[in-house]
């Protein structure tokens, strides 16, 4: 089912803003409002860093550092692709020339229209569920990528659960731990899209 919705995205003919979100949460599996309201000036194109301040993530800490990850050559040619058409403030934003991001239902809409709305032969995908995809995988192929459980949970902005624990990791930002996991994970989808079996 990962492969089929791989390349329904690829290849989904609807607005382009729409197309580029659901390409790029795919590679970055960002909380739906975080993808929705992506501004221009959270992507660090030098570094290649996504860079969002802590106070509009769901974990709202003040000690905690803002929400540090790598970016994929993967993710790179998603948002130089969305540079072409979309200036102003937000990465994903409507047609037209209101500066305005995408409907928080839209990529759910445009995933019912690819067919992906049946709980019964189990293709009912929603965004939300591209991080439980996400995380099931990288769990499941740990031996390929080998990066630890703590990156594994920073890559989802999941804070230790223990406040002791919190306090003393809340600093560590893993991003080499990141690069690794996030470039093992784009080329995992890569082969999927590219996979004509």
């Amino acid at each position: 089912i990962l492969k089929k919705l791989v390349k329904s995205i690829y290849l989904y003919q609807g607005n382009y803003s729409v197309k580029n979100s659901l390409k790029f949460v795919l590679h970055l599996p960002l909380r739906a409002e975080n993808l929705i309201t992506l501004k221009w000036e959270q992507i660090d194109f030098n570094n290649k860093l996504l860079i969002i301040p802590r106070h509009l993530m769901k974990a709202k800490n003040e000690n905690m550092d803002d929400f540090i990850m790598p970016l994929t050559d993967q993710v790179i040619e998603i948002l130089n692709e969305q540079r072409l058409f979309a200036n102003g403030t937000f990465v994903f934003k409507t047609t037209g020339y209101a500066d305005v991001p995408i409907n928080a239902t839209t990529p759910n809409r445009a995933l019912e229209r690819m067919g992906y709305n049946s709980e019964e032969d189990g293709t009912k995908i929603r965004l939300h569920g591209f991080r439980g995809t996400f995380r099931s995988l990288i769990d499941t192929y740990l031996t390929e990528h080998k990066v630890g459980y703590e990156a594994r949970e920073r890559a989802l902005d999941h804070l230790p659960p223990n406040r002791v624990e919190r306090a003393y990791t809340h600093k560590a930002n893993y991003l080499q731990e990141l690069e690794t996991l996030m470039r093992w994970w784009s080329n995992y989808l890569e082969g999927l899209q590219n996979d004509n079996r």
